[in-house]
């Protein structure tokens, strides 16, 4: 499994720091942290992606921030 969460640009940011963090030269290091990310996204998908998340053997987290805040999940068998 691959999770990628795209946090949003806080607006106070200076032009300079907005352009680091949308080329994720900059990310974020606030919370959530990434097993309880992994924790919520494993939890969300029980009964929809698979049986039950301790089927998920490997995961990789990631973090950026972006102008369109969202999550990316990828699985495979």
């Amino acid at each position: 499994m691959k999770i990628t969460a795209y946090y949003p640009i806080p607006k106070s940011t200076s032009k300079k720091q907005s352009e680091l963090m949308r080329t994720y030269l900059v990310r974020p290091t606030k919370k959530p942290d990434c097993d309880n990310i992994t924790k919520i996204i494993c939890d969300a998908l029980n009964n929809v992606a698979y049986k039950d998340d301790s089927q998920v053997v490997e995961c990789k987290v990631q973090k950026f921030y972006s102008d369109e805040p969202k999550v990316e999940v990828e699985i495979w068998e």
